[in-house]
């Protein structure tokens, strides 16, 4: 029948990232640098990546976090809403996003990449 042959069609099946990924909507102040909002964040799990967005233009570019785990996005967004997660004095305000999260760049070079430390030192 040939059917072993033919492409297989996946059925849609959300971003794992996309789930565990949720926009800071409110609460965030121009003064609030990345490291206060990650590590606010990490309280609920391991954070993959914590991005400001535009300062400038929040409601545009939002900033965002994306979880590890969705478990973890859905303990913080549980929090988020009940007022329990405060930063620079402000109670912040969020929402789960599917529109952001590329994947992660990996950190390992490639084996066909030589970087200069591989170089020989000059004698």
């Amino acid at each position: 029948h040939g059917s072993d042959s033919a492409p297989r069609v996946a059925l849609f099946c959300p971003d794992p990232r996309a789930m565990s990924t949720i926009e800071i909507v409110g609460g965030c102040s121009t003064s609030t640098t990345r490291m206060i909002l990650k590590r606010e964040m990490e309280r609920f799990g391991h954070v993959d990546v914590c991005h400001m967005g535009n300062r400038d233009n929040p409601s545009a570019e939002p900033p965002w976090v994306r979880f590890a785990d969705p478990k973890a996005a859905d303990s913080a967004l549980d929090a988020i809403k009940a007022g329990l997660v405060i930063i620079d004095g402000f109670a912040i305000n969020a929402q789960k996003s599917n529109r952001r999260g590329p994947p992660l760049v990996s950190r390992e070079p490639r084996e066909a990449e030589v970087g200069s430390r591989e170089f020989p030192s000059p004698e």
